[in-house]
Parts: structure tokens; sequence; C-alpha cells
């Protein structure tokens, strides 16, 4: 059982990780690019961490460009969940049996692999 949910966390990661590459690198020919662009696009989001969106004048409000980020735009978000999931998934490869655990990171990196490509190549794309 707690290898599903750690194998459901590396979906979420490597899912995540597919959309802050869409995002990143394909946002014009993916299905973001028809949400609201001062979110999704992250030639325009980067700054929303800041006040009036002007890096000089400092954090939109208090954590905006650290502990907060996340919630500023549609990449750092993504990063968030990403960072998160990995993590959990590693918390719940270990609890039933330590030993196992080199096993399951290697069926973790083949699926998180698979995934991240379905979603980049496929799924993410208009």
């Amino acid at each position: 059982m707690w290898a599903v949910i750690g194998l459901i966390c590396v979906l979420i990661a490597a899912i995540s990780e597919a959309a802050m590459d869409t995002l990143q690198f394909h946002f014009s020919e993916s299905i973001f690019s028809k949400l609201n662009p001062h979110f999704w696009n992250p030639a325009l989001s980067w700054d929303n961490k800041y006040k009036l969106g002007e890096p000089k004048l400092g954090a939109k409000f208090l954590g905006s460009t650290s502990i907060f980020v996340m919630f500023t735009d549609a990449w750092h978000l993504f990063k968030s969940l990403r960072t998160f999931s990995l993590f959990s998934a590693m918390f719940f490869v270990t609890l039933p049996n330590p030993n196992s655990v080199l096993v399951l990171v290697i069926i973790y990196r083949i699926f998180y692999g698979v995934i991240f490509t379905i979603f980049l190549n496929k799924i993410f794309k208009k």
C-alpha cells in the first residue's frame, strides 16, 4: 500500500515537471496558452512576486519571493508540487521496509520518466 501511495506521489511529480517544462519552453503550443497569461505564461508571470511587478520595489506580500512563491505563478506552483511530491514519495517508500528502497527508487524513476515524457509530448500539447 505504501508503495502505491509513493507511486502516486511520483506520478504527481512527473506531471508537475512536465507542466513546468511545457510552460517554460512550449507555452504558446500548450493547453496552458488559453488560460490567464498573467499566471500561466512565465514570460509575464515571473514578476507576480514583486510589488507592481518591479523587483526593485520588493516582495508583493510577505514570503512572495520565498516560502509562498508557489502562489504567484503556475511555474512555481508546479515546482512546489514536484518537490513536495518527490519528498513524500521518499517518505512513503521507506515506511514498510527500508531494505526495499533501492528497488523502489529505480522503479519510481523509470515511472517518472515515462509519465514526464507522455505529459510533455502528448497531453500538454494543443
